[in-house]
């Protein structure tokens, strides 16, 4: 699936100057629409506003203080110590789309994992390009393994538990991965933060069409995966904000028509986090959680992706804990 440049996204250049930080080598060109003040990019922590008690992170769990290079444009960075269970299994999260800029979140999370970075430049195109291979993934996998296995000194480790997460335009890659079956049994739980988007049936371009016209034929992979997760199969959290793309179906109406199409109710819900985000409506079912958020400008979208380490505490943590 191929979905327009996302025009909200293209502030992320602005952002990384911003912070000082970098996207994953090699960076695509990208250019500069709105600037971004550090202030609103700055990582704070911030709960997701769950009815669950969020535990403590692991103060067990550190991760290394570099990320290491992987392939082209993907970087990992694992924890110091302690990573291989005894059966040489590797939790292993994989996050698609400017996934360094929430490293803080990533280490706070306590979530006992090798978080692998990947970053192809703005709009979905490239994400989805990057796996047109479908034997790309599981090279990555092998790779990774091979380089853990160097530090860990052991030949024998294998895939434990697998995430897949987006931020933006990432979710064509989680998309492309989902849709291999043998991937798509691998991946235990998926982490999309304000990332779904779709095309209107037919090809209508008008905005506003709603979550029936929405085409749910190109996000099949992440129905059934919705599907599964609350029935309780797999896990799965998603979030949107309000914005509006010009020709393409929002994050909000493909969210709204991943629900509808499993059956999923929404309930109201008005409360408003520490980082200023207006949530308006939850929807829980099983191990499905999603949070609807206001909000239509580049601070709005850019404050989903600092959700991950909520999202991986509330929910991720608890499943793959020992």
């Amino acid at each position: 699936m191929r979905i327009p440049g996302t025009a909200y996204a293209v502030a992320l250049a602005a952002a990384l100057t911003a912070t000082g930080a970098s996207a994953e080598p090699p960076a695509a060109t990208v250019r500069v629409a709105v600037a971004v003040p550090a202030s609103q990019v700055e990582s704070r922590p911030d709960p997701l506003l769950s009815d669950v008690s969020i535990p403590a992170s692991d103060p067990d769990v550190e991760l290394e203080a570099k990320w290491r290079g992987l392939s082209a444009g993907c970087s990992y960075l694992a924890p110091k110590s302690n990573f291989v269970k005894k059966d040489g299994s590797v939790d292993v999260v994989f996050h698609f789309h400017a996934g360094q800029m929430s490293e803080r979140q990533m280490r706070e999370s306590g979530l006992n994992a090798v978080f692998v970075s990947c970053g192809w430049g703005m709009g979905s195109g490239p994400y989805a390009d990057a796996f047109v291979d479908q034997g790309r993934f599981g090279r990555m996998l092998d790779g990774l393994l091979a380089d853990l296995g160097k530090v860990a000194q052991r030949r024998d480790l294998r895939v434990g538990h697998l995430a897949l997460a987006s931020w933006s335009a990432g979710f064509a890659s989680v998309g492309k991965i989902l849709g291999v079956a043998r991937y798509y049994d691998m991946v235990d739980s998926v982490v999309l933060l304000d990332s779904l988007h779709s095309q209107y049936k037919g090809g209508k371009k008008a905005p506003q069409q709603g979550i029936e016209a929405v085409d749910t034929k190109m996000i099949a992979s992440f129905v059934k995966f919705a599907r599964d997760a609350a029935a309780g199969k797999k896990a799965m959290v998603m979030t949107h904000s309000s914005i509006i793309p010009p020709d393409y179906p929002s994050s909000a109406e493909a969210t709204g028509a991943v629900l509808a199409e499993i059956g999923v109710a929404t309930t109201a819900q008005e409360e408003t986090t520490s980082r200023g985000m207006a949530m308006y409506y939850r929807a829980d079912s099983g191990n499905l959680h999603v949070r609807g958020f206001r909000g239509r400008g580049p601070r709005d979208h850019f404050a989903h992706l600092y959700l991950i380490g909520e999202a991986l505490r509330s929910w991720v943590v608890p499943r793959w804990k020992p």
